[in-house]
């Protein structure tokens, strides 16, 4: 929150114009495992480099916006080009099959990005005004700051109805400034995987799948350290290691906020009592050695897979490579919280944007319907999804997937059920979100790598109230 992406993605592909290759099985980040092939960092170039003319954005509204019923599909052929981080080439493939197959004069350009270049590659295309790219993934934090920067085109009369097709923490991150600037297709939350030989071994109970019984961080800090001394490599691992979307929650558990406060969230909140602790705790697990420093975030799912960790908290995305390891003995728990604090988990994922420079906005809006609302959407398409669809019929369908049958991944439908109603938590709401997202992923590298958190944060706090001064 993957995706992301990711709040957390977790996709591996390549760049690729119209999709042709057979379809792969998807693991989330985003909110997506973020890292694509060589061959993405080349597609990221090409698609960067294909930006074209130049001057500031323009507040108008596309030329050929509709509005709610009267989406019709063009008469002759129209291609539109359609920039993504969430999914790789294959993953999303069998999607557009369908769509090419209802919707014939229209042929969608799926162009991916890898997460770490997507930004970049978006603000070079979306600054120019650049025509040629139509819908571009939105992470779903980044919301206000694209809007900002003039590249959203309000969706508000296209899409009035939303409340009650949608999830409600969607709905509101993909809107800013009271209008409908995005549209949600996926969500994300969070569980605590653990390796039942491990516990097992170190004469450790295993956790309950109930959310009413869930962990604090400080059992499984003393119950990592013990399933270590049993024999474990690591006692326990984050997915997401030096990023926001899952490192967040530790702070807001203590009653330490979002990191932003004041008037659009554009004053930075790191320097209090929840923060400090937070961090605090999260450098003392790699001080410890109850986490290994240096691990990139592609590599994390790959060592809990193979046995290496005790307690690895991280998405329902990973459920398909857990449960394809066959001789992995796991289970999955509630997403833990610091003891006194309150229950807080991850969320967030992806929406679709429609440039305002795009030239093919009727043709843009029926994809974007027919991706995130006919029928379900995406989700029905794409085989062996392990991450929520934003759309309520569509997250019905997640539910009934086939990996959660799985014994080892019992309870996982009711605790995503219940986190996503009752603990998900958005990220900061701000203008300044990219700013403040590559800020933090620095500190807390920093802090996993022994800086103190006290210094750290202080750190955080000045380079970003420096970025943020232009938005105030």
């Amino acid at each position: 929150m993957r995706t992301e992406s990711p709040e957390g993605g977790v996709s591996t592909g390549q760049f690729a114009g119209r999709v042709t290759d057979a379809a792969e099985h998807f693991a989330h980040q985003p909110l997506t495992r973020r890292s694509f092939t060589a061959m993405a960092a080349a597609g990221a170039t090409a698609l960067l480099a294909a930006g074209c003319g130049s001057g500031s954005m323009s507040t108008a509204q596309p030329a050929g916006l509709t509005t709610a019923g009267q989406l019709k599909d063009p008469a002759s052929p129209v291609t539109i080009t359609y920039a993504g981080s969430a999914y790789s080439a294959d993953d999303i493939k069998p999607v557009l099959a369908a769509f090419h197959q209802a919707h014939p004069t229209i042929t969608v350009d799926y162009q991916s990005v890898p997460f770490d270049q997507f930004n970049s590659v978006l603000s070079t295309r979306l600054s120019r005004q650049d025509s040629t790219l139509d819908l571009f993934d939105v992470d779903m934090p980044r919301t206000d700051a694209y809007r900002v920067r003039g590249w959203l085109a309000d969706l508000s009369s296209l899409f009035p109805g939303l409340s009650g097709q949608v999830d409600k923490m969607s709905l509101e991150a993909a809107t800013s400034d009271g209008k409908l600037v995005a549209m949600p297709y996926q969500t994300s939350s969070q569980l605590l995987y653990y390796n039942k030989a491990l516990l097992r071994k170190a004469g450790i109970p295993f956790p309950s799948d109930r959310a009413d019984a869930r962990m604090t961080w400080e059992q499984v800090t003393d119950d990592a350290k013990k399933a270590q001394a049993a024999g474990a490599k690591w006692g326990l691992l984050f997915d997401q290691v030096n990023r926001y979307y899952q490192l967040q929650p530790l702070a807001e558990s203590l009653g330490g906020g979002s990191g932003a406060t004041g008037e659009g969230n554009l004053t930075p909140a790191l320097e209090n009592a929840g923060w400090t602790k937070a961090m605090t705790w999260y450098g003392s697990l790699f001080k410890d050695k109850i986490s290994p420093r240096g691990v990139p975030v592609a590599q994390t799912p790959d060592m809990f897979a193979s046995g290496q960790v005790a307690y690895f908290p991280g998405g329902p995305w990973w459920a398909g490579q857990f449960t394809g390891e066959k001789t992995l003995e796991f289970g999955v728990a509630a997403y833990p919280y610091f003891a006194g604090g309150k229950a807080v988990t991850p969320t967030g994922g992806w929406s679709l944007g429609l440039n305002r420079a795009t030239k093919h906005a009727a043709a843009a809006e029926i994809f974007m319907k027919f991706m995130a609302l006919d029928n379900g959407g995406f989700a029905q398409y794409m085989p062996s999804l392990s991450v929520p669809p934003s759309n309520t019929v569509g997250t019905a369908r997640f539910y009934r997937e086939p990996v959660f049958s799985d014994p080892r991944l019992a309870g996982a439908v009711d605790l995503t059920k219940y986190e996503l109603a009752n603990t998900a938590t958005l990220r900061a709401r701000t203008a300044g979100y990219v700013e403040f997202e590559d800020t933090l992923g620095r500190t807390f590298e920093d802090i996993a790598n022994g800086a103190s958190a006290a210094s750290a944060l202080a750190s955080a706090t000045s380079t970003i109230d420096s970025a943020w001064a232009k938005y105030r």
